[in-house]
């Protein structure tokens, strides 16, 4: 967006209605549209009498200013003097009151009023105060912003404005709001560096002709026209943003792969130790941070801070020589002759990389290093090469950065992304195409060039995964979250608690979802949260967008975990909530142990089930077994379970006290990593060693190792081969309890069969929670699959291995073990909240949509009792 004084945030207007008046292809852009009587050419004759009368206006207004005493904030002489009479010659007809208005037990001194449209709100502050903080010394509950905003949601207004002289806000009612939403002129910027076209943009937007005439005819108005028309433009980019991921990352692939400088990556491929799955992950972390830094340029977040000189100073150098900005101003032109011959353009982009990989690096430029997965320097070098020291030439360079940020609209006009604007959510339009992509390198015949391209999996119909829109996330937050937190709230309400108190409180619960995919469902409970989280902080009911951000990085620290078995899902729902919780200046939370890969369903939930010993139905006999070597077994561990529940008493409390050692070993290791801060690189660095160490701990590997082989025994095929793999009841219960070594070769077997099927033990993997009792909270969207297609797809062992652990009720299908599952790792007066597409009692999909059931954590038999909402 090419208006250095225009800001849209959220999706109030898009960008390319921007572009389109400048372009003049934009609706209702007539003389007409304005004044009955005005023609195109008297009204550009208008806009320009307006910009002379504004830029006049100024002169005298910025005299006033300068007038005024320490404290004073330049109220009246920015309603009188500037505001007035800018927004006069804008069409508005404006009255002043100082009365304030009442609504649900609110006051509300909007100040300006339109009469002739009905009301229309527009609040003006001093120079001198912020639109996000409250005034000092004023009468103000709130921000002017958040004053301004709830009114809109609680009155029949649908757009009103606020305005402190420097900066000018359109905004929209928005009652489920959970992060800031307007478009802004900078008027202080243009005015002062004489941006004309980017006042053509401000009279052509916000002219009383495009406001609503009533207060009841909002859904008429121009504006709101061109806010759904915006909406629309959105729905299409982001149903292209995947193909044009697909397309980036095969253009990378290729690019590097066929580069004649690099021989490296080329003799990795020969030499066999190239894996094409490897390759691919660092294609997509490469498209990862790129998405990442389009957003953070975009909402001005490259730094903490612009107001000092210094900061200025730096941020002029990054955007002038480091943003993608710069690069996607060149992708937008023509591609030179030569640009396939030169690729400096990727090292360049290695150069800003760097400036987030390394701390060294990046603080010479005033840049916190984020490390971690995403800008860690492994992130993108693989076994024998690394894609920092490669070559990609300028063309493949600038291809993919303009695949990635503009699409042709319906008239062929190239339109940019918008992805300030864009809601971090919306990635999971890419995480869907994502799921279908297994990259393939093969050598051309002939020829010593290699093509990259996909053969589309069927992972997603395998796992079930598909993206969950919004519109069924807000039930779930609305009919189980929300409970928590009222009951959370209340004492703060009633001034029983205090603010620090209530914080912590919100900040104790435990949310999870059981198949989390790219975390659209997760980021809704966590901006729910740290909105409230931030009321608290700032007792504001529209808090700013610093205490909102400041809010969610807390909240994703201390309450949002998410499981998925599809390893690139867990990589795209964390570097969603980083971008949700990004705090200019801070490096990203460390999440390795919030966010994991597992099967949810596959694995035990609490501690009991591993006691509980080697399971009898573990070795049934299923297809491709030897019916023999399975009996045998069969018979043995029967007989031996009889004799450890009979004659072995004695044995099992030693079992018990062996497991609790283990337990209490693995908690000391994690009390010991969870305490640690993150304010810092190093320190970030430093946490990530110390998990390390406690997933290598005694304590964590050993119960892993158990609980692993506990569950393995029901996927290793009974089979002649195999005899000397499976391991019965008694060896079981003699590891557990210490009288025998538990690193034989049946044990690493079972290891391996959990690391290939991602078995997923609850308590182990998530010890906090579970030392206090499970989640309070677990919301989802369980992928179905019903009768012989869990088989089909996933196996018979891994069938009756669930079957075994969740004794099904009706039809066989994912979405009843998901609910069985929750039920071993939710609190008791914990709240579930899942959407499904079938029904539990009939057993069958639901042709007729997707069904919402919520229930407040309970018995097995409370949840057998369930119907459908």
């Amino acid at each position: 967006m090419n208006f250095p004084s225009v800001d849209i945030l959220g999706s109030i207007l898009s960008p390319e209605l921007l572009a389109k008046i400048r372009s003049e292809q934009a609706t209702f852009q007539q003389g007409k549209d304005f004044y009955p009587d005005l023609t195109n050419a008297k009204l550009k004759d208008e806009i320009s009498l307006a910009w002379q009368e504004a830029k006049g206006q100024w002169t005298i207004y910025k005299s006033k200013l300068s007038r005024l005493k320490e404290g004073e904030t330049g109220t009246t002489e920015t309603r009188n003097f500037w505001i007035s009479p800018l927004l006069t010659n804008l069409g508005y007809n404006l009255t002043f009151s100082r009365q304030s208005e009442e609504l649900n037990g609110k006051s509300f001194p909007i100040g300006y009023r339109d009469i002739n449209l009905d009301g229309f709100p527009i609040y003006v502050g001093g120079y001198h105060e912020s639109l996000d903080k409250r005034p000092e010394n004023k009468q103000l509950r709130v921000s002017p912003h958040a004053m301004v905003q709830e009114y809109l949601n609680y009155s029949e207004h649908l757009y009103g404005m606020v305005t402190n002289g420097r900066q000018l806000r359109l905004l929209r009612d928005a009652s489920r709001i959970t992060r800031l939403s307007y478009v802004e002129f900078n008027l202080e910027k243009m005015m002062e560096e004489d941006l004309y076209s980017d006042f053509v943009i401000l009279y052509r937007v916000l002219h009383s002709s495009r406001m609503p005439k009533k207060i009841d005819g909002g859904a008429e108005s121009i504006i709101e026209k061109y806010h759904q028309e915006g909406l629309e433009a959105g729905s299409t980019i982001r149903s292209k943003l995947g193909d044009a991921v697909k397309e980036a990352i095969k253009n990378l692939a290729n690019g590097f792969i066929n580069h004649p400088n690099n021989l490296a990556l080329r003799e990795a491929v020969t030499s066999g130790n190239f894996s094409a799955d490897e390759y691919y992950r660092h294609q997509l972390r490469i498209i990862y941070r790129l998405l990442f830094l389009f957003v953070i340029e975009e909402r001005n977040l490259v730094y903490a801070d612009n107001k000092t000189p210094e900061a200025k100073r730096f941020n002029q150098i990054y955007f002038n020589y480091y943003s993608l900005l710069r690069l996607r101003k060149l992708a937008k032109k023509l591609l030179p002759p030569e640009a396939s011959r030169h690729y400096e353009l990727w090292q360049g982009l290695i150069s800003t990389f760097s400036l987030f990989e390394k701390k060294e690096i990046g603080e010479k430029l005033g840049i916190m290093a984020l490390q971690g997965d995403l800008f860690g320097y492994h992130a993108i070098s693989g076994n024998g090469y690394d894609l920092h020291q490669c070559y990609l030439s300028n063309a493949v360079m600038l291809n993919i950065i303009k695949s990635l940020s503009y699409f042709e609209n319906d008239n062929g006009v190239l339109i940019a992304v918008n992805y300030g604007g864009l809601d971090v959510e919306e990635f999971g339009s890419v995480y869907e195409g994502l799921l279908e992509l297994k990259l393939e390198v093969k050598k051309i015949e002939g020829s010593d060039q290699y093509s990259c391209s996909f053969d589309t999996s069927n992972e997603r119909g395998k796992s079930g995964s598909h993206y969950t829109p919004e519109e069924l996330v807000q039930p779930l937050i609305k009919h189980s979250l929300e409970y928590l937190i009222e009951d959370r709230i209340k004492p703060y309400q009633q001034k029983k608690a205090n603010k620090e108190s209530t914080i912590q409180s919100l900040l104790s619960l435990k949310i999870a979802d059981v198949a989390c995919g790219s975390g659209h469902i997760l980021l809704s409970a966590a901006r729910r949260l740290a909105l409230e989280i931030a009321r608290v902080q700032t007792e504001e009911e529209q808090p700013n967008p610093v205490a909102i951000r400041k809010a969610m990085k807390d909240v994703v620290r201390n309450c949002i975990y998410g499981v998925d078995k599809n390893p690139l899902a867990v990589e795209l729902c964390k570097i969603a909530l980083w971008l949700e919780a990004y705090n200019p200046g801070e490096p990203l939370n460390f999440l390795d142990h919030h966010i994991k890969c597992g099967d949810a369903i596959v694995g035990l939930a609490q501690r009991s089930e591993m006691e509980n010993g080697i399971a009898d139905e573990a070795f049934k006999t299923l297809p491709g077994d030897d019916k023999n070597v399975a009996s045998a077994f069969s018979k043995r561990n029967k007989a031996e379970t009889k004799r450890a529940s009979t004659a072995n008493a004695g044995q099992q409390l030693t079992t018990e006290h062996q497991v609790e050692s283990n337990v209490q070993e693995a908690m000391a290791e994690y009390k010991t990593f969870s305490q640690l801060p993150e304010t810092t690189p190093e320190e970030i660095e430093r946490k990530a060693k110390a998990y390390k160490k406690f997933i290598d701990g005694k304590g964590f590997t050993f119960l892993k190792a158990m609980a692993d082989t506990k569950c393995a025994q029901f996927f290793i095929p009974k089979t002649e081969a195999n005899k000397e793999n499976l391991m019965t009841d008694a060896d079981y219960r003699l590891i557990l309890s210490g009288y025998k070594g538990w690193q034989d070769r049946k044990v690493e077997k079972a290891t391996a069969i959990a690391h290939a099927q991602r078995f997923f033990h609850w308590f182990i993997e998530f010890p906090e929670v579970f030392s206090e009792g499970g989640f309070d909270c677990i919301l989802g969207n369980p992928p179905f699959l019903g009768g012989q297609k869990l088989s089909g797809s996933f196996g018979d062992a891994f069938l009756e291995s669930i079957k075994y652990q969740f004794a099904p009720i009706g039809a066989v299908d994912l979405v009843t073990y998901f609910f069985r599952r929750i039920f071993n790792i939710i609190k008791p007066k914990g709240f579930q909240s899942l959407i499904s597409t079938n029904t539990i009692a009939q057993g069958k999909a639901r042709e007729d949509g997707l069904d919402v059931i919520v229930q407040q954590g309970g018995s097995i038999n409370q949840w057998q009792q369930l119907r459908w909402h």
